[in-house]
């Protein structure tokens, strides 16, 4: 035992009178859980502007218990959340746990709670800045402590403290400390995801400009399955503008030539320079395998930029490849976009505005460090589809004579049938006039499914257009999927060689549904039809794609 006097005039929390004394302090020290209970306390008490707590914080169990100490740093157990639209949290793993946040996001209500229990989040920012946070139904706060709004700036982390009342099943929240000093956040996308440069950093310095620019980048998936997350923009340290920026995605079809993909335009908050920067989508895109995509932003000054990087002989003369992400090479290269004079790294000076432009001109094998993050992970309630986002066709040919049309898939799940889709090419004038579900098996259409004059989502010609369904479910099994399309002015499309040995001789895969290529697809083969009559498709094809698609739901 040792004796230390400690003297006060005044107490500094409460505001109690106390006089002169003399603690007597046992030589095992203070207890590490009550010690994290004072500093939480503490904290909380500085949160609120001084006021105090409870004695859930301050006032310990017995006397005992407030004599004990340890030696050394005292600090509970810290965990990585990891980052996601629903975060999860084992509150028996911890009291101190941390995520960055790369999007908006819900916080799940803790498992494993226990009573009196005192948990931190410190929540960064991820590289996008301005995410939010949802709070799972077993938060509560308070009329002194509303529910906080979290710091927007890129980096910044906010500090919130809640405590477990068991007989109320909720998380109180006694502490909000927002916006601790703004750090460089380096983001490693989750399992799953895959980008072009993760691993990379742009130039210092960007290229000198004054007028608008448009960058992009042209890739592609190489499976079935895969969806875009967002995009990522390399800002450089200084010269460069950090205003917020349009994003946008087109399928290229053509030299110089695209249609846009809609749904994948965004706008980023205020950037960050220095560092790569996430812009996520709201809802992640379905990619379709083998599309041209271009990925691009627009903005006005200048830009970074690093020459010879596409071309023969360069960094990336093959391409880049991250799992299903591929990026295309220059025209030298030995990897280049399906189009005789698209140039890997495009740009353009037309506006600022990509959605209205799509950048389609080169120049020295560049790459304006423009970049995407691609998951294999599908979101929540997701449909399926073996081409989706894919606007426009490339290069195929078109033909008008009478024939009933398909494409054979499998389902590993059962399904709701959502769609069925055909592409009317441009010039038709007239869509099919029948359309369902075969059961391969049975060579007997799926009950149900047979739409004798189908209502389509659009005009003939208009590219791809659907016929929909409502509460038919569709068991495992091998199915065709069919049109019959009257010939005349109905035409339709098909690209020789696909299920063969192009692009899907292996055959397309998105979750539950499966399009056999050619060689594993039942006898004849892929892509049967048959002349002049709407029946049973089972005469053989030469892998020809006949552009038939299929939307499904897992039930």
């Amino acid at each position: 035992m040792y004796r230390r006097s400690r003297r006060s005039r005044r107490a500094t929390l409460d505001g109690t009178r106390v006089t002169p004394d003399t603690i007597d302090i046992p030589e095992e020290g203070l207890n590490r859980r009550k010690a994290f209970a004072r500093v939480a306390g503490l904290v909380a008490a500085g949160a609120a502007g001084g006021s105090v707590l409870t004695d859930a914080f301050t006032k310990p169990a017995s006397a005992a218990e407030a004599m004990t100490t340890e030696s050394g740093a005292l600090a509970p157990a810290i965990v990585q959340l990891a980052d996601a639209a629903t975060i999860s949290v084992d509150a028996s793993l911890g009291n101190d746990f941390r995520v960055t946040i790369n999007a908006s996001r819900t916080m799940a209500n803790p498992a494993n709670p226990t009573d009196g229990q005192k948990i931190t989040f410190q929540i960064t920012q991820g590289s996008a800045g301005s995410s939010t946070m949802t709070w799972g139904s077993a938060y509560e706060f308070s009329i002194g402590l509303p529910q906080p709004t979290l710091s927007t700036t890129a980096g910044q982390t906010d500090l919130l403290g809640f405590i477990y009342n068991q007989a109320k099943a909720k998380w109180l929240l006694a502490a909000f400390i927002p916006g601790f000093a703004s750090t460089t956040v380096t983001v490693t996308p989750p399992a799953g995801t895959y980008r072009l440069y993760s691993s990379v950093s742009g130039p210092t310095s960007p290229v000198s400009y004054s007028g608008p620019f448009m960058a992009g980048v042209l890739f592609e998936v190489t499976t079935g399955g895969c969806w875009l997350d967002g995009y990522w923009w390399w800002v450089c340290p200084s010269g460069q503008s950090t205003a917020p920026q349009t994003f946008a995605l087109w399928a290229v079809y053509s030299n110089g030539l695209g249609s846009l993909v809609s749904t994948a335009t965004v706008s980023s908050g205020q950037l960050t320079a220095g560092q790569w920067n996430f812009i996520p989508l709201t809802i992640p895109v379905p990619l379709a395998i083998g599309a041209c995509y271009n990925a691009c932003t627009g903005f006005s000054g200048s830009f970074p930029d690093t020459e010879n990087q596409f071309g023969s002989g360069d960094p990336y003369s093959a391409g880049i490849t991250s799992g299903p992400l591929t990026a295309f090479s220059d025209q030298s290269g030995s990897l280049p976009a399906p189009f005789s004079s698209m140039p890997q790294g495009p740009f353009g000076v037309a506006g600022t505005d990509p959605t209205a432009y799509m950048p389609s001109v080169g120049s020295n094998s560049s790459n304006f460090w423009m970049d995407v993050q691609v998951d294999t992970n599908a979101p929540s309630g997701t449909s399926y589809r073996l081409w989706p986002s894919y606007p426009t066709l490339p290069g195929t040919s078109t033909a008008s004579s009478s024939f009933t049309l398909a494409t054979e898939f499998t389902l590993a799940q059962a399904c709701t049938l959502d769609d069925i889709w055909f592409y009317s090419p441009s010039g038709a004038s007239a869509l099919p006039t029948h359309c369902a579900i075969w059961n391969v098996a049975s060579q007997t259409v799926v009950a149900g499914t047979d739409s004798a004059s189908p209502t389509w989502s659009g005009a003939a010609g208009s590219g791809w257009v659907s016929c929909s369904y409502s509460g038919l479910t569709l068991p495992v099994g091998d199915y065709k999927v069919a049109v019959f399309n009257p010939g005349g002015t109905a035409w339709f499309t098909g690209t020789t060689g696909y299920w063969s040995n192009g692009v899907a001789a292996d055959g397309i895969t998105a979750g539950p549904l499966t399009a056999p290529g050619n060689s594993n697809a039942t006898s004849p083969g892929q892509s049967t039809y048959t002349a002049g009559s709407w029946a049973y498709p089972q005469t053989a094809g030469s892998g020809e794609n006949f552009w038939v698609d299929v939307e499904v739901t897992p039930a």
